[in-house]
């Protein structure tokens, strides 16, 4: 029955999409977003330098996360607004599975970019995972057209490529090694952004801060609940858990965040950063701080899921199976930095540069040639007084 459902939506959304297709294509760029109901970093900053170098070129972001509790009327409506923007835009950039990008046969002008909304794939995902325990089916990634249609997707090393190359089921040549512009966002310094947050919670002065960062599956309520416990034991540290948007559990007050900024920003103020198989092990190694592994059930997440990068091969003095443990050698410090950041040079070979700036040029290109800006970067730059 879901089957049949799904397939009269697509009738109706392409049949819908037939009404804007012959509208003429705009000098657009629209970003889609699932993730989130505002634009994510990596949005924003693209949004900014697109406004800098192309200024004439319009940018229009359609972001909104759907739940079981989305209202159907308005988010339709807001369906009819991609469509719109999708059948008059030139380019369309993505963080995650958009359904009318993948789903709908558009005009051969359109040129779509995936930027993926984690930084690396330390876990297996999308077609890498198909009829796993914890992936979605064959059926279902056939008839959603689960990924397809992209010309390029991005990605901040040569060695993520032949991952990206499995889990999107694309060739590797459309795998560009751009970076992302998060990258750019995590480095850039914030001298006073530890303070800021202390003066929230001033029961912390004094502490070790350790953030942790579970990734999102089942079971992850029992790792949480240990890892609170054994933080118990450390006086000197102070944990605090940042759960995965979908995962539902209560913490305890002191184990809060507290804080509405970013993951990025708690990193910051952060002095080490705990995950497990989630790619913020390498958006944290940006910031050459200490990152542990509490990878209590790695048997399990192997068999359901699977991993692209071992983290007991990768980070072995880093990674623990039991919280008492992990936390202990947080307190104690002694962490090798130079092997975390071979891992990140690994990884994210695209530290040394400006993502964003990169990023933005390339989409430039992607423009019809009569919609490309006049200037190159480099020449606005010498003009800009």
């Amino acid at each position: 029955m879901k089957q049949v459902l799904l397939a009269i939506a697509k009738w109706g959304m392409s049949l819908l999409y037939l009404l804007f297709r012959p509208l003429r294509i705009r000098n657009k760029v629209v970003m889609l977003s699932r993730e989130s109901d505002t634009p994510s970093i990596d949005f924003a900053l693209l949004r900014q330098e697109l406004a800098r170098i192309a200024p004439e070129t319009e940018v229009v972001m359609l972001c909104r996360k759907q739940t079981s509790r989305t209202n159907p009327i308005t988010y339709c409506l807001f369906l009819i607004r991609n469509l719109y923007h999708i059948a008059t835009a030139s380019v369309a950039v993505t963080d995650t599975y958009s359904i009318p990008l993948c789903v709908l046969r558009h005009k051969p002008e359109l040129k779509i970019v995936q930027i993926w909304h984690a930084v690396g794939a330390v876990k297996r995902f999308s077609y890498q995972c198909l009829d796993w325990p914890g992936g979605h089916s064959s059926a279902m990634a056939k008839q959603m057209a689960m990924h397809r249609n992209y010309d390029y997707i991005l990605c901040a090393s040569q060695a993520t490529r032949h991952i990206y190359a499995q889990a999107f089921d694309t060739p590797e040549e459309r795998i560009l090694p751009l970076g992302m512009p998060r990258i750019d966002y995590i480095q850039c310094p914030d001298p006073d952004i530890r303070e800021r947050y202390l003066a929230q919670r001033p029961q912390l002065r004094g502490k070790k801060l350790a953030l942790y960062l579970p990734t999102f599956r089942d079971g992850v309520d029992e790792g949480v609940r240990t890892m609170v416990e054994a933080a118990s034991g450390q006086p000197d540290v102070a944990l605090l858990v940042k759960p995965h948007p979908l995962s539902r559990f209560e913490l305890p007050e002191e184990n809060r965040t507290a804080w509405g900024r970013s993951t990025y920003d708690l990193m910051k103020v952060c002095d080490v950063v705990v995950t497990d198989y989630s790619a913020a092990s390498l958006e944290a190694s940006l910031l050459h701080k200490p990152v542990y592994f509490y990878l209590y059930d790695k048997e399990r997440y192997v068999e359901t899921q699977g991993l692209n990068i071992d983290p007991e091969a990768e980070l072995p003095l880093a990674c623990f199976r039991r919280a008492d443990q992990l936390l202990e050698a947080v307190a104690l410090g002694g962490y090798d930095l130079a092997a975390l950041e071979g891992f990140r040079s690994r990884y994210i070979e695209t530290a040394e540069r400006d993502n964003t700036a990169d990023i933005a040029a390339f989409l430039c290109t992607l423009l019809p040639e009569r919609f490309q800006p006049t200037t190159t970067r480099r020449e606005r730059e010498v003009s800009t007084p």
